[in-house]
C-alpha cells in the first residue's frame, strides 16, 4: 500500500506519509482540533477514531499510563452529536477524514481508523483497526508500523507509540 517511511525532523521521530497530501493533512488537522476539546490537559488520554463499512463511527478514549480504555462512543452518521457540540464536531470531521483515508486501501478493511492526541493523527495502514485486540501492544513494542499523517506531540500520551528511525512499511 504504501512505500518506504520517512522519519524526519519535522515528524520528530513519527513515521511520516511518504509523500504530502494536502487535503488529507488539512482533514487530520482538523480531526486534532475538534479532538483536543475532548481531551483533557495533563489527563494523559489520547483517542481512537474508528469507522466501519456501515459508516458508524467509534470514538475511543485510552489512558496512555497503562492503554486502558476509559470511555467510548459509537453513532451512525444520522446519530452524530450536534455539530456545535464538541463530540458532534469530532464526529463529523473523523467521518470526513476516514471517507478520505479509505482511499489509501486497495480496498478498505472492515474496521479502520486512527489515533490522536489532540496535536497530531497517524494510523497502521497494515493493522488499520485501533480497536482490535493487542492494536496498542503492537504499535508500543515496534511490531507494526505507526504512520503519521500530522506528527503526535512528541513528549504527549502516545510517546510510547512512537516509531523507531529504523522502522518501515513495504
Amino acid at each position: 500500500m504504501i512505500g518506504e517511511l520517512d522519519v524526519n525532523e519535522a515528524g520528530q521521530g513519527w513515521a511520516m506519509m511518504p509523500r504530502p497530501n494536502r487535503h488529507l493533512t488539512a482533514l487530520a488537522q482538523e480531526v486534532a482540533r475538534c479532538a483536543a476539546a475532548l481531551l483533557p490537559p495533563q489527563a494523559g488520554l489520547f483517542m481512537g477514531l474508528e469507522a466501519n463499512p456501515e459508516g458508524t463511527i467509534r470514538m475511543l478514549w485510552w489512558r496512555a499510563r497503562d492503554f486502558s480504555l476509559v470511555a467510548q462512543i459509537s453513532a451512525a452518521a444520522d446519530a452524530f452529536c450536534p455539530l456545535d457540540t464538541p463530540e458532534g464536531a469530532l464526529q463529523e470531521a473523523a467521518a470526513e477524514l476516514l471517507d478520505y483515508l479509505a482511499g489509501r486501501w486497495p480496498s478498505p478493511p472492515m474496521g479502520y481508523g486512527v489515533i490522536t492526541d489532540g496535536v497530531g493523527v497517524a494510523f497502521a495502514p497494515d493493522h488499520p483497526a485501533p480497536s482490535a485486540t493487542g492494536w496498542l501492544l503492537r504499535q508500543a513494542t515496534g511490531d507494526t508500523a505507526l504512520l503519521a499523517i500530522v506528527p503526535l506531540d512528541p513528549a504527549g500520551p502516545c510517546t510510547l507509540l512512537a516509531q523507531r528511525p529504523e522502522r518501515a512499511l513495504h
